[in-house]
């Protein structure tokens, strides 16, 4: 058993040397070859920030809520030397490390591991949570009991292993948001008001969710008595956001099922309960659902359209692609999302992200690994909701990667990579 710990030990600490026996395909190759430039020293091509982020992010798409320099966090990852440049095995230890299934947790212990020791102490993660916490930012009590099942008590701190770093970061949103509730219901009675709740959304999920649903985050109130929203009613949503995956499938089956193309929440939840083995959603977490879906349709009855304002983070680019597309029905709508899905994703086949119009965000709701990922051939697009394109899996693990530490800024103010935080060199 021993034995094993110092394996996942040893293979965490890394290497800020490059390793020669990484596999370089010639798709690696050819792609890093495009996107470099020669040093004029060396006469060894490399890639800058710049290149870098333009291998991944082309300039041409639409960046509405991830901004476009927001994809530099990876190159800081992908710098294993710490010396401004990718060079070739930079780029094939970035492509190694993405391509395993927990490269998004990965990742981010590396980030925090500054002594590279596969280990991260309390004190070091506090100091950099200090650094990099905002002014603006929603207070955090790192000494509360939750956090304490983590890191030990006060008198009794322990250093994190990286599962342990890997599992508190899977609680660590709803944690976030049940202690900001804590904060803003000041009398104690288990409700705030709507302006506080969405203050907590736009500061934890922001980068999760349609501009449709964050602009009518108040109206949450109203699905019950008063005016007022209960912590019911957060927990209820935040159910909702991790499980947007689920929700996409139990829609697309039913909506398959349906004579006219829409359903009703009765419809939502049989679905739901012949899917799933268990139980998935509560009569709150359902009245939810169709209250933000259903924000422009009265009729309780929703197409796939409707649900898209939901559950596809990349409303607002698929909105503006389609103009007045809306008016002409859910399947002319669709099928004009899918056209111009086919655009974006054969500008960036060469690298294999699917990040235009943020289907990044779509994947890792709240935090990565929690659904299993589907993977269909390149150029492939589904028709439904907004723009499901996707690619090989290596690069669906990257679009992951970059999604926990943009999830790490929002809990961490502004996520700054320290020094001698590095890439593993070969680790497979």
């Amino acid at each position: 058993m021993a034995g094993v710990k110092d394996s996942i030990k040893d293979s965490l600490r890394g290497t800020i040397v490059p390793d020669p026996t990484l596999p370089v395909t010639s798709r690696i190759r050819a792609h890093f070859h495009h996107h470099s430039r020669i040093d004029s020293e060396t006469e060894e091509r490399y890639m800058n920030e710049e290149d870098f982020i333009n291998a991944i992010a082309p300039v041409h798409e639409d960046y509405h809520k991830i901004k476009r320099e927001q994809y530099g966090i990876l190159f800081r990852v992908a710098d294993r030397r710490k010396t401004g440049k990718v060079n070739l095995h930079d780029w094939a230890a970035f492509e190694n490390l993405i391509a395993k299934p927990d490269a998004e947790y990965e990742i981010a212990f590396r980030l925090f591991d500054v002594e590279g020791t596969g280990a991260i102490k309390y004190e070091t993660f506090q100091k950099l949570y200090k650094e990099n916490t905002g002014s603006d930012s929603i207070p955090f009590d790192w000494n509360s009991e939750w956090a304490s099942l983590y890191t030990g008590t006060k008198k009794r701190r322990h250093d994190m292993t990286y599962p342990q770093f890997a599992q508190m970061l899977r609680g660590l949103q709803g944690e976030r948001i049940r202690q900001a509730f804590h904060l803003f219901d000041m009398d104690g009675d288990g409700y705030i008001e709507p302006e506080d709740f969405q203050r907590i959304i736009l500061k934890t999920s922001k980068h999760k969710l349609s501009d449709h649903v964050l602009d009518n985050l108040p109206s949450l109130c109203t699905i019950s008595a008063g005016s007022k929203i209960s912590y019911a009613n957060v927990r209820a949503f935040q159910n909702i956001i991790r499980e947007m995956d689920m929700i996409d499938n139990i829609v697309r089956s039913a909506i398959s099922k349906s004579h006219d193309g829409k359903i009703t929440r009765t419809d939502f939840l049989n679905e739901a309960a012949r899917i799933a083995r268990f139980s998935l959603f509560t009569p709150m977490e359902a009245d939810i659902l169709f209250h933000f879906a259903g924000l422009d349709t009265p009729s309780g009855k929703l197409s796939l359209n409707d649900f898209a304002k939901v559950v596809d983070a990349s409303w607002h680019s698929t909105a503006a692609a389609l103009g007045n597309a809306a008016v002409e029905g859910a399947t002319q709508a669709a099928d004009k999302a899918t056209t111009k899905s086919k655009q974006v994703l054969h500008s960036i086949l060469g690298f294999g992200f699917t990040l235009a119009a943020y289907e990044v965000l779509q994947k890792w709701l709240p935090l990565p690994g929690s659904h299993a990922e589907e993977v269909t051939p390149i150029g492939h697009i589904e028709p439904g909701l907004g723009q499901r394109a996707t690619g090989p899996l290596p690069y669906i693990r990257s679009r992951n990667a970059l999604k926990l530490i943009l999830d790490l800024d929002e809990n961490f103010g502004r996520i700054k990579v320290p020094k001698g935080a590095a890439l593993p060199g070969g680790a497979a």
